[in-house]
């Protein structure tokens, strides 16, 4: 059994927040988590020994790739320190803290930084939606629809319901559930 892994410190920028409209690009929001988070953990950049950040359409919102990099650049002190993007669609921010918990628990490094950074509002909201249905296997979904991922949704609820039985109410409780989070998050 490996010793417990522990996450320091986190930062959230606000979900309402529509970078693009300032002016900023997705290396200001890399910037500002990653600094930010640093400073909730009270962990300065000399300990950090590697580098994972979690996004999945960088490339097609904002053309820019190459993310595990761009942390160093705008956090100068991190400048050498080894660093990767994870992209899992929607999971890729966890698929960054899973990386960054086995390199720690195979003894590779002892403190690493996560970033996650995503925005998909600066675009409009049909192209915005066209590039995320990127994330399925294009051609091959069998679903011709405009906005892939609610049908796609839309059809794994009747496919679970026909095996399993779906209550509406257990529905409406999890989207109760999941809008009383939001409205004690000053940032969703």
């Amino acid at each position: 059994m490996t010793e417990p892994v522990f996450i320091l410190g986190g930062h959230q920028t606000d979900f309402a927040r529509v970078w693009s409209r300032e002016g900023c690009d997705i290396s200001h929001m890399i910037e500002t988590s990653a600094r930010a988070a640093l400073e909730d953990a009270a962990v300065e950049t000399d300990k950090i020994q590697s580098i994972h950040v979690g996004n999945a359409f960088a490339e097609l919102q904002r053309n820019q790739a190459h993310l595990g990099a761009m942390v160093a650049q705008v956090v100068p002190d991190l400048y050498g320190v080894p660093a990767m993007r994870h992209e899992g669609a929607c999971a890729s921010a966890s698929l960054a803290v899973l990386a960054a918990m086995a390199e720690i628990e195979a003894g590779r490094y002892d403190c690493i930084l996560v970033v996650g950074a995503e925005e998909l509002k600066n675009l409009p909201g049909d192209v915005s939606s066209a590039n995320q249905n990127a994330a399925g296997w294009q051609g091959h979904e069998d679903i011709d629809c405009r906005f892939l991922w609610p049908a796609v949704f839309g059809r794994l609820a009747g496919v679970y319901a026909d095996r399993y039985g779906l209550d509406r109410r257990h529905l409406n409780r999890i989207a109760e559930i999941n809008y009383g989070n939001a409205k004690r998050n000053p940032n969703a």
